[in-house]
């Protein structure tokens, strides 16, 4: 048996892991109400054809899965 502790999988282990989680979870909290609703919940002004509110979801969501890629790429 070995005597050292045994990490969580749950928690990073490097400095990359350890910023990506907290981006990651950051760009969730900007999508979910009750920031969303603060934040983004109008319709005007209108971006590219569409309002606000989606705008800004397709805008915070494709930052996300930029990430998400990222993480890939890294293989954390």
């Amino acid at each position: 048996m070995s005597s050292r502790p045994v990490r969580s999988h749950w928690w990073p282990r490097t400095l990359r892991g350890r910023v990506a989680t907290i981006a990651f979870l950051g760009g969730m909290l900007l999508a979910q109400p009750p920031l969303v609703f603060q934040l983004a919940n109008r319709v005007e002004p209108w971006i590219l054809g569409l309002p606000f509110l989606y705008a800004y979801l397709s805008v915070i969501y494709a930052a996300l899965l930029a990430l998400l890629l990222m993480i890939w790429r890294w293989r954390l």
